[in-house]
């Protein structure tokens, strides 16, 4: 960044945990493994929650709800299998095919391209704690029990569709850069396992995506990241002394972190192959201050042979 305010610094370095040990929503962003394999786009949740997004499909309340994916068939419901279950998938031109689409959405202005499920990956806690902490309360999201039928359009059952074999090539050749991300409305909010609750599917544009911030997955290769990880501390734990210099220092301390996310991203997810991980911010530091944390990662080049 050229000439960086001091809110701007701020803004990119906002905690991933507030004053209280909560998840932000800063834990709701995404890091999307190009697939060149060079670099990595940063997808804020407000980038693709956004009413500026395309939002295809939502389930908001009983009687408030769209299904994109899938036809309807004589009262029937028919949800497309290939992309239930996976937390990164491909969207097929089948899919699109089929599709529903609601009325102010041109299905012409959707292609194929990669479905992210981030209800699949719930943050869920790896370190163990280290001392009793105090219960917190927790808000708790409400789950729709039964959808009311519409006048128009009555859904009686749901019925599995599997991809027809004259399609199934499909699944086998590459797709786009196009993200359809499926989120909670309201990610930070606790949920059971077995209950189905509000969320809703945004597409984004391979334009979209361009437009985002990116990673240099080379930079910072040849580095030590335990050191690197030590002097990102030590820059933080001086930062009252800098208040004279306050904004090079902070872009001091944004560089080590990108340089920290660009490589764990590198080493941990496009060198080893992984595909899809979420990592709970609250496993990688105790305190909510300056950090270069990755959350959720979707690796676009795991899909390509």
């Amino acid at each position: 960044m050229n000439n960086p305010s001091i809110e701007e610094l701020q803004k990119r370095l906002s905690p991933y945990i507030d004053d209280q040990g909560q998840l932000t929503l800063r834990s709701q962003d995404i890091y999307v493994i190009r697939q060149n394999g060079h670099k990595a786009t940063l997808i804020n949740h407000k980038d693709y929650t956004s009413d500026a997004m395309k939002c295809i499909e939502w389930c908001y309340s009983p009687s408030d709800y769209h299904f994109f994916f899938g036809s309807k068939v004589e009262d029937q419901k028919l949800q497309q299998i290939n992309i239930m279950g996976p937390a990164l998938t491909k969207v097929l031109p089948w899919n699109l095919s089929n599709a529903q689409c609601p009325p102010d959405v041109n299905i012409t202005d959707l292609e194929p391209g990669y479905l992210l499920d981030l209800r699949v990956l719930q943050l869920n806690r790896l370190r163990a704690p280290l001392r009793e902490s105090p219960q917190l309360d927790v808000a708790r999201d409400t789950p729709i029990s039964k959808l009311d039928p519409s006048s128009t359009a009555p859904i009686i059952k749901f019925v599995n569709d599997h991809v027809p074999l004259s399609e199934v090539k499909q699944l086998k050749q590459p797709v786009p850069e196009n993200l359809y991300i499926v989120s909670y409305v309201n990610p930070l909010l606790v949920r059971d396992d077995n209950q189905f609750y509000p969320y809703h599917i945004h597409y984004l544009s391979l334009d979209n995506l361009n437009s985002l911030e990116t990673l240099n997955l080379e930079h910072g290769a040849e580095d030590d990241l335990n050191q690197l990880q030590e002097t990102i501390e030590e820059l933080k734990a001086s930062i009252h002394r800098h208040q004279d210099d306050l904004i090079p220092y902070l872009d001091t301390i944004k560089q080590n972190s990108d340089t920290l996310t660009a490589q764990s991203l590198a080493r941990y997810y496009r060198d080893a192959g992984v595909q899809v991980g979420a990592v709970n911010p609250k496993d990688l530091q105790e305190e909510s201050l300056l950090v270069g944390t990755v959350c959720t990662v979707a690796n676009l080049q795991s899909f390509l042979k």
